[in-house]
């Protein structure tokens, strides 16, 4: 077996306060969280600038129906993820001997799974859509999802390695011919059905690539496998494939209850605001990514780690996460027109309330790697099928009378029931909460920080970003809101990030 990576390295562990590993843990997690920044810094970049210029060029109808040709189809790829990604990036983590013949067996199992998934979207279509052309557009780029999905199977390797470099490089060149080709399309006055296809070509190949750095540098397949480790395989999935099929529904329900309930162009004026606060939560999930294998390998070694570890995760989310919330409501106007337009300030209502929702993001971050590194996939399931259930009622009910906005308050209680949830049940599996001191005082950074640009009225945007930075820094630091412990965390991390 072919395996690469620093598993088989000794690294020397140097601790402060006995408890988080700094230097090797720490510079392992900066390198895995700077290598996915990059890469989800430069895929969210350039599919903000593709749904910008699809916003402009088809129109506020057209926009919706190609976010409704990505949405509706991620119903039926639950029926092929299954939580196996998790799974192979959790088990291959802690035993790397398991590498070959987890992916073999998964790899194969996902066959038969795309073909089940495909053809229930195929009759799907035919039921809920009238439009030929539309029906023909969410099949095309369901088609992309699936093989996108597929090639997660090889990533997941890469994830269990802690070597997310490795995916940041297979996402970085994908996204960079898709959207190129999608924006040249669209610049010789394609449309989406060129636009859909463009994408389709996209993700094979991210497949392609994934096949070929799993195989040079990782694992391949093997013949030594036993059908019966699927079976614990699917096991150990079921847990992270329910919770990603919640995650799914709370994310796209809002997306696909407004073009069914309403129209294409209240999806249209939704979706303007919610790509910018994904593109936020992005920071969110790339911590999340990264701290999975690590709080994984961490909780099996000593409790004291673990918990450390979260404590110091959710301190440094706050100093990072609470000024983009602050910053990202102050500024929803000029943010939302700067991006789409004259047309995308009537979405900068929605932004701000949406926004808030990253506030609650932030105040909870951390606690899912824990659940799930500690064996409490359950209890993070439960909760998260609250939250879901939560946003599809408040769809039902808001979309008729408030349209866009409420999908938009439907999302906000279910961050914040699931936050509440999650905070109660990491407390009693895990450790409690400890970042109450830096919530506090990044909190009062931030509301000097509103304050200041509130008084100098006139500011553009971008000016306003960098003065509300240095008041807020320099007020984080005149509190003392982060410890010589914290900054030395963020020193290693940044010393993996960028030198390897």
């Amino acid at each position: 077996m072919n395996v690469g990576g620093e598993g088989a390295r000794a690294d020397g562990r140097s601790t402060v306060g006995g408890a988080w590993p700094m230097k090797s843990d720490a510079h392992r997690f900066g390198r895995n969280f700077g290598s996915t920044a990059l890469s989800q810094l430069i895929a969210q970049v350039l599919t903000l600038a593709a749904s910008v210029v699809l916003f402009r060029k088809l129109g506020v109808a057209g926009y919706g129906m190609y976010v409704f040709g990505f949405a509706f189809p991620s119903w039926f790829l639950l029926l092929m993820t299954l939580g196996l990604d998790e799974a192979i990036a959790t088990q291959v983590a802690a035993d790397r001997s398991k590498a070959s013949r987890y992916l073999t067996l998964v790899s194969l199992f996902r066959v038969f799974l795309a073909v089940v998934a495909f053809v229930g979207l195929w009759g799907a279509t035919q039921l809920v859509l009238d439009d030929p052309f539309a029906r023909t557009v969410t099949l095309i780029l369901g088609a992309s999802t699936v093989v996108t999905s597929y090639a997660g199977t090889f990533t997941a390797i890469f994830r269990a390695f802690e070597r997310l470099e490795y995916a940041a490089l297979v996402t970085v060149v994908e996204r960079s011919i898709t959207i190129g080709v999608v924006l040249l399309a669209l610049w010789f006055g394609y449309g989406l059905l060129e636009v859909s296809l463009v994408f389709l070509g996209g993700s094979l190949i991210a497949l392609a690539l994934s096949i070929i750095v799993a195989r040079r540098r990782f694992v391949w397949f093997t013949r030594n496998v036993d059908l019966r480790e699927l079976r614990q395989i699917l096991r150990i999935a079921m847990p992270f494939g329910l919770f990603n099929a919640v995650g799914t529904f709370t994310y796209t329900a809002g997306v696909v209850l407004l073009t069914l309930l309403q129209s294409e162009e209240s999806t249209g004026l939704f979706n303007a605001a919610f790509t910018l606060l994904l593109a936020m939560f992005s920071f969110l999930s790339i911590v999340s990514l990264a701290a999975l294998p690590m709080m994984s390998r961490m909780g099996s070694e000593s409790r004291e780690k673990l918990s450390s570890a979260l404590h110091r995760i959710q301190r440094l989310s706050f100093v990072f996460g609470v000024p983009l919330a602050f910053g990202g409501w102050f500024y929803a106007d000029a943010i939302l027109t700067t991006f789409y337009g004259a047309a995308g300030e009537a979405s900068a209502n929605i932004f701000r309330v949406l926004v808030l929702s990253f506030a609650v993001e932030t105040a909870a971050m951390g606690i899912g790697p824990a659940l799930a590194a500690t064996g409490h996939a359950v209890q993070k399931l439960y909760i998260g099928t609250a939250g879901a259930a939560v946003t599809i009622a408040l769809c039902i009910v808001l979309i008729p009378s408030l349209g866009p906005m409420g999908v938009a308050y439907a999302f906000l209680v279910s961050r914040i029931l699931t936050a509440s949830l999650g905070g109660l049940a990491v407390r009693h599996y895990v450790a409690p909460l400890g970042a109450w001191d830096a919530m506090v005082k990044s909190t009062l950074s931030a509301s000097l920080m509103f304050l200041v640009l509130f008084a100098i009225p006139g500011l553009s945007l971008w000016t306003g970003v960098l003065l509300g930075a240095g008041v807020y820094f320099g007020a984080l630091w005149g509190i003392r809101g982060m410890s010589r412990e914290d900054r030395l965390v963020v020193w290693n991390a940044l010393r993996g990030a960028l030198f390897r």
